[in-house]
C-alpha cells in the first residue's frame, strides 16, 4: 500500500487529526487493517510465534520492518505507535474517570 493511501484512509476513519480516535476504533481499525492486508478477515489466527516474551516479539517485529520498503516500515510503525499510545490512554483515563465518578458519589 502507499503512504498516500493510507494517510487517506486514516483520515477518512479518524479525522485529519485523528479527532475521531478512541481506544475502541483504534482496536478495530487495527484488526481490521492487519485482516485486510494478510487477506484474512474472519476465523482464528495461528500464530507461530518462537519469542518467550514481549519484548522478545517486539525485537523481532522492529527487526522484520527494517527488511520492509520504507513506506511500508512507516505505515507498521505508525500503526505500532498508534496501538501503544491507546493502550496507555485507556487505563490513565479509566482510571480518571473511576475518580471522577467517585466523587460525584460522594457528592450525593
Amino acid at each position: 500500500m502507499k503512504l498516500e493511501e493510507f494517510k487517506e484512509i486514516v483520515k477518512q476513519e479518524f479525522g485529519t487529526k485523528l479527532e475521531h480516535a478512541t481506544p475502541a476504533n483504534v482496536q478495530e481499525f487495527i484488526a481490521n487493517f492487519y485482516a485486510g492486508v494478510s487477506g484474512k478477515r474472519e476465523g482464528r489466527y495461528d500464530i507461530e510465534e518462537k519469542a518467550s516474551s514481549y519484548e522478545e516479539i517486539v525485537k523481532d517485529f522492529l527487526a522484520g520492518v527494517l527488511e520492509h520498503p520504507s513506506e511500508d516500515a512507516i505505515i507498521l510503525l505508525w500503526l505500532l505507535a498508534l496501538e501503544l499510545l491507546f493502550a496507555v490512554i485507556e487505563p490513565i483515563e479509566r482510571e480518571r474517570i473511576g475518580k471522577f465518578l467517585n466523587n460525584l458519589q460522594e457528592d450525593i
